[in-house]
């Protein structure tokens, strides 16, 4: 296949963002996950069906002549027209209904990583991407919130800050494998905490929301 394991690994998380949410990501993918992906020659995972994260990541990507692998995770049977042709391999699986293909993409994250490092990015996020988050949760893979990126992100990030949220953010907030960013400080802030929760996330403030 011509793809290295055992390498850092970032998933991007973001299933069913609405469309206007993807159009404002092309800057943060370019300056942080490909920027750190380029940098550490990491593999970047997502799920590899057309449209969405996973076209706006393979823009980024391509814009920025970036040469890392971009990973595609997609249900088997669906034919070339069902997968995102940007991508540099593909891993397709048995497809089995709704939230198989997020814990599919957890196990191959956690293959691909084979003992190195990996972390879930979740930036935006409509109702399809909670089960992902909570498949890699339920792999002890750190998951990194953007906020004001919308949907399931922002809904993490206000259960970690202790503001009111929705009661599945509120109980993956609890699990300890989550923490937020906020790129109001800056792309650059944002992708070195991504680079510190590849190399050392016992720096980083995960951790269960306030009580309040």
């Amino acid at each position: 296949m011509g793809l290295t394991t055992g390498v850092p690994t970032i998933v991007a998380v973001g299933a069913g963002s609405r469309p206007a949410q993807v159009a404002r990501l092309g800057p943060l993918l370019e300056k942080v996950v490909v920027a750190v992906a380029e940098t550490l020659e990491a593999t970047v995972l997502d799920e590899g069906q057309p449209g969405g994260l996973a076209a706006a990541l393979a823009g980024a990507r391509r814009h920025k002549h970036a040469g890392f692998p971009m990973v595609g995770v997609a249900p088997e049977g669906g034919g070339a027209a069902e997968l995102e042709p940007a991508h540099t391999h593909f891993v397709l699986v048995p497809d089995s209904g709704a939230g198989v293909t997020a814990r599919w993409v957890s196990a191959v994250a956690t293959a691909l990583a084979s003992g190195n490092r990996s972390i879930a990015l979740a930036v935006a996020g409509g109702d399809a991407a909670w089960e992902s988050v909570a498949a890699h949760v339920r792999a002890d893979r750190l998951v990194m919130a953007v906020a004001r990126t919308g949907g399931v992100a922002d809904q993490l990030a206000a259960a970690l800050a202790g503001r009111p949220a929705d009661r599945r953010a509120l109980a993956l907030a609890r699990s300890g494998q989550i923490f937020a960013v906020d790129p109001a400080a800056g792309a650059a802030s944002v992708a070195a905490t991504l680079r510190n929760a590849l190399s050392r996330p016992d720096a980083l403030n995960a951790g269960p929301a306030p009580h309040r």
